[in-house]
């Protein structure tokens, strides 16, 4: 996986706010010319399901003392033991188009022989939308000769329409494509202070940034380029996956947490890091506010974490 720097993370989160927050006052110009087979706001989605011979996912609405998010679970053939994870900015982005659902084409009522020629019939992917007070359901049957679109109907009006390929292809696709990807989504120009604590229980050390992106120690205005290499490092780890059974790790190691705060102290997020002494591949586990369970980390950056830590404490 391509190494991310911190910087360019954090830059990006930016960008990624914009998706948590999606309304109907941000169609995209490509949007606005679809018809509307529903319009409703994104913040009165309770949940949507998608069925498949292979697949049932589930992107549900939840809340905990830091507010709302989504959350997705993934059962099925596909995922027989189920695997759960927080939907990342595409994941919005898609629950904010099914919330004000625009297709290409509005088909009108389908008669017995049109739903059987667009492969509604037998349909066997379903769409289900849970709203605060109302479901929303449709079948989904043959893509549209020539392109990725899909022909659909909802079952309660048995209206059809043809829905944009990609309000069913991420779903299709599962966590590859609506995960989190981002340990955090807070801007880098918002962090002033960092604690670090090293291993379970050992040194904390508490550094301040500078302007200029130095990294000191209370009371030393001398930079400290083992420290500033190591947070350097720490920004670059990322998630390779989810799925993790915290319960299954054979020797739990902490390696690090970091916690981010701002110019007034107030906290930002956090990232610990836990190597498994008894994995022999992949050793490496990690979580943040963003993650809130414990994913799989990419081991080449992990292990220059680990490495790193020697320069700093």
């Amino acid at each position: 996986m391509k190494e991310l720097r911190i910087h360019a993370g954090l830059f990006v989160a930016a960008a990624v706010a914009a998706f948590l927050t999606w309304n109907r006052d941000t169609v995209s110009e490509a949007d606005r010319g679809l018809f509307l087979a529903w319009d409703r706001d994104t913040t009165d989605v309770a949940s949507v399901r998608y069925q498949s011979p292979v697949m049932d996912l589930l992107i549900e609405r939840r809340t905990d003392a830091d507010g709302d998010f989504l959350w997705a679970t993934e059962s099925g053939a596909r995922h027989p033991d189920a695997l759960e994870y927080p939907v990342g900015a595409p994941g919005h982005t898609l629950v904010g188009r099914i919330a004000s659902l625009r297709v290409v084409r509005d088909l009108g009522e389908l008669s017995s022989e049109r739903m059987a020629r667009y492969g509604l019939t037998d349909a066997e992917v379903r769409i289900t939308v849970r709203f605060a007070d109302e479901l929303r359901e449709l079948v989904v049957g043959d893509s549209v000769f020539g392109g990725g679109d899909r022909y659909a109907a909802e079952r309660a009006t048995g209206v059809g329409y043809v829905i944009p390929r990609d309000i069913v292809n991420p779903m299709r696709i599962g966590e590859g494509a609506i995960r989190e990807r981002w340990l955090h989504h807070f801007q880098d120009a918002d962090v002033a202070t960092v604690r670090v604590l090293a291993g379970a229980g050992g040194e904390t050390r508490t550094m301040t940034r500078g302007e200029s992106g130095e990294w000191t120690g209370p009371g030393s205005t001398e930079p400290d380029a083992g420290f500033a290499n190591l947070m350097d490092r720490v920004g670059q780890l990322a998630i390779a996956g989810y799925g993790v059974d915290p319960s299954s790790l054979g020797n739990p190691v902490p390696l690090l947490r970091v916690d981010y705060m701002d110019a007034e102290g107030s906290p930002l997020g956090f990232v610990e890091l836990v190597r498994d002494l008894a994995a022999e591949r992949d050793p490496y586990y990690i979580r943040s506010e963003r993650t809130r369970v414990v994913a799989e980390a990419v081991t080449t950056l992990a292990e220059r974490v680990e490495q790193g830590l020697g320069e700093a404490f």
